[in-house]
């Protein structure tokens, strides 16, 4: 089997890329140090996609999204990611991504589970219920035939020595009546005794053990009373006995296709979002994983769009133990890419080879990197919300061929085993199938992937619901780079996100958008050869003195205080006028709940502006507009790393005012020969 350790995945990552500097005819950093640069999308739904949209509008305005060595997002910024790579692959050309076509078509559907208006939007709101339901019926399939096998099996053993529970019917069907009965008049007095004894701490509790009791004795019951149903008075005939045993083979052959990854909700979800982000790709709409990125092609659109890295998260609730589980807590980082798959646990396999990886489409890989809920959670897993979305078909995850444990490249997988998996949370390594979802249940940043790549450049946008402004997704980054890779992100004294992006009690309003802290080597994790055993083994080497390796832009979804009323009229520019209003009447924004999935037109575009001047914000853009009409100059990694290192501008500031010189009689008078012109105040969320 063709595994591969993360380093030769880095190594194989890094010389495509370097042929795509090459071929795009962009600088490879400098003879001494490699500039690779990564941009990080959060999750966050459709809030963080649109704003995310927004700024890489504004990043691709000044030619900085294509010198991009690696595109890395989780979730919600996947959504975008996806839109950028298929349109990309569609078009070769950055020119055409972003246009006012894309652009308008996204906003009218931002609603994108229920798009639509009047009736349209009605009967899409029904779908929705119709196809939840459909799915859960389906997902109840494996369990019922693992109840009718038991069933058959049951019948064929006692057919031959005599059913000795047909014998007590008539007493099972007595007993189903009193038990009826006696459960009923026990809920009555459940249901008075709590009325009248509201803050009573225990009586309840004594009612539910007895209830828990009368349940297992029920279960019992029916069992017994379906049981007492067959007909076994003496063997059964030849024919009833093949009948019985054809039924049997026939629903466990039926379990190799009750797969949950094409029976859950997954698949609506999937199709809802191919619908609004990758409506533009023409062929590419449900293109293979493996074919997003291809440095061998002959077209630019093979390679012009930055190398896709998408989060999801692997799902470990019953690990085990085990040397090789120190460090993590019921989750891995799990990477879906054109090139490899995988985790540090599982080890990596070529994307292209293996079978199940190898039919990955890009709109699946970004769906299960946005599969939110799941009864897997990663590091929010809960033995109680497995059973709960379990039963509920609340399954948007993805179950994939194990590498550490498979010897070929395609799983014959018995499906309804996986549902009581996922049921008993025995999710684990051990499996054939292994559980994936979303990139957040681990790290929602998309941050780790850049980090573990060596990038001197990271651009990370935070668009996670945070209304409190607490970090916690930048906390966490902090803390398992610090620990995980022995990376140091240290903000700057003068850029403490606490200090500048987080609004003072008295304030709704953040002082900047961005903070910029520098990255550190503590120690490193490297390979060595044990002189007594002959044997690779870790080692960790330690840094006297820590080495800066990079720069981290931490940019955060925030509003500035405005620096005026703009003159805005509804009839002339209604977008404007809209979104200008909906910051006074939506508190919560930029932040409202992730659970709201439905945006307006408005909503959309308050996020999609926003997110446009995030990124001008980052590049020291004073007026964003300005380059609406005239064609903005493209900026080098070197010049960003620059720009964020040292603060040297990426445009040359405007000359000052020039002041004629003093009247000959004129005392103290000085005329100004130049006044620059009186300007509206912007627009500008």
């Amino acid at each position: 089997m063709s595994i591969f350790s993360f380093k030769e995945v880095i190594q194989r990552e890094k010389e495509q890329l370097r042929l795509r500097r090459e071929k795009l005819g962009q600088q490879h950093g400098t003879p001494d140090q490699e500039n690779w640069f990564g941009i990080a999308m959060s999750g966050g739904g459709i809030r963080s996609a649109t704003i995310n949209l927004g700024f890489l509008k504004t990043l691709n305005r000044f030619g900085i999204l294509q010198k991009a060595d690696y595109l890395s997002t989780v979730s919600g910024g996947g959504y975008t990611h996806a839109y950028v790579q298929a349109t990309a692959k569609e078009t070769g050309d950055f020119e055409k991504i972003f246009i006012d076509e894309h652009i308008a078509a996204m906003r009218q559907h931002g609603d994108y589970f229920t798009p639509g208006q009047g009736i349209w939007k009605t009967g899409n709101t029904f779908l929705i219920a119709v196809a939840f339901v459909v799915s859960w019926i389906m997902s109840l399939i494996s369990p019922l035939i693992v109840a009718g096998i038991v069933y058959y099996i049951y019948t064929i053993i006692f057919g031959f020595i005599g059913n000795p529970v047909a014998n007590t019917s008539g007493l099972a069907s007595s007993l189903e009546w009193w038990g009826l009965l006696i459960a009923g008049g026990l809920m009555l007095i459940h249901f008075v005794v709590n009325i009248a004894l509201n803050f009573s701490l225990s009586v309840s509790k004594q009612f539910n053990k007895v209830e828990s009791a009368m349940a297992l004795v029920g279960l019992v019951l029916y069992g017994w009373i379906l049981l007492s149903g067959v007909k076994t008075n003496g063997p059964l005939s030849h024919n009833l006995l093949v009948d019985y045993g054809i039924n049997a083979v026939l629903l466990f052959v039926l379990g190799f296709f009750t797969n949950p990854n094409a029976l859950s909700f997954h698949r609506f979800y999937r199709k809802q979002l191919a619908d609004l982000f990758l409506r533009f790709s023409g062929v590419h709409k449900n293109m293979a994983l493996k074919d997003v990125f291809d440095i061998n092609a002959d077209a630019r659109n093979g390679y012009v769009a930055p190398y896709p890295l998408i989060n999801t998260c692997l799902n470990l609730q019953n690990p085990g133990g085990g040397d090789k589980f120190k460090g993590s807590k019921a989750s891995d980082y799990f990477l879906l890419s054109p090139l490899y798959c995988g985790s540090k646990l599982t080890c990596y396999v070529p994307t292209e080879r293996y079978m199940d990886y190898r039919r990955m489409t890009l709109p699946a890989a970004i769906t299960i990197s946005a599969a939110a809920v799941n009864p897997g959670l990663g590091n929010y897993s809960n033995k109680m919300l497995s059973i709960l979305m379990t039963l509920f078909n609340a399954r948007l995850g993805f179950w994939i061929s194990n590498p550490s444990v498979l010897e070929k490249s395609y799983a014959i997988v018995w499906w309804p085993v996986y549902f009581f998996k996922e049921l008993l949370g025995r999710i684990g390594l051990s499996n054939k199938m292994i559980n994936i979802s979303d990139g957040g249940h681990i790290e929602n940043l998309g941050v780790y992937e850049l980090l573990r790549r060596g990038c001197r450049l990271i651009i990370s946008v935070d668009a996670g619901e945070d209304k409190l402004y607490a970090f916690a997704d930048l906390n966490n980054l902090l803390i398992r780079a610090r620990n995980e890779l022995g990376l140091e992100i240290r903000f700057r004294d003068d850029e403490q996100p606490e200090d500048l992006i987080r609004p003072r009690p008295s304030q709704v309003y953040s002082k900047k958008r961005f903070a910029i802290a520098d990255i550190y080597q503590w120690w490193e994790d490297t390979k060595v050869i044990n002189p007594d055993t002959q044997k690779e083994e870790n080692h960790i080497v330690n840094f006297d003195t820590p080495r800066k390796t990079g720069t981290f832009i931490y940019v955060k979804s925030s509003v500035l205080a405005p620096a005026g009323k703009p003159y805005l009229s509804e009839e002339e520019d209604y977008l404007k006028y809209g979104t200008y209003k909906y910051k006074i009447y939506h508190p919560d924004f930029p932040h409202e709940s992730t659970s709201d999935q439905f945006f307006d037109e408005i909503q959309w575009e308050s996020y999609y502006q926003l997110g446009q001047y995030l990124g001008s914000d980052v590049l020291g853009i004073r007026d964003l507009e300005k380059y609406d009409e005239e064609k903005a100059p493209a900026f080098s990694v070197e010049k960003l790393i620059a720009w964020f290192d040292n603060r040297e501008p990426l445009i040359e500031p405007e000359p000052a005012p020039r002041v004629a010189p003093e009247a000959e009689e004129g005392g103290f008078e000085s005329v100004v020969a130049e006044q620059p012109e009186a300007k509206e105040v912007k627009y500008q969320m």
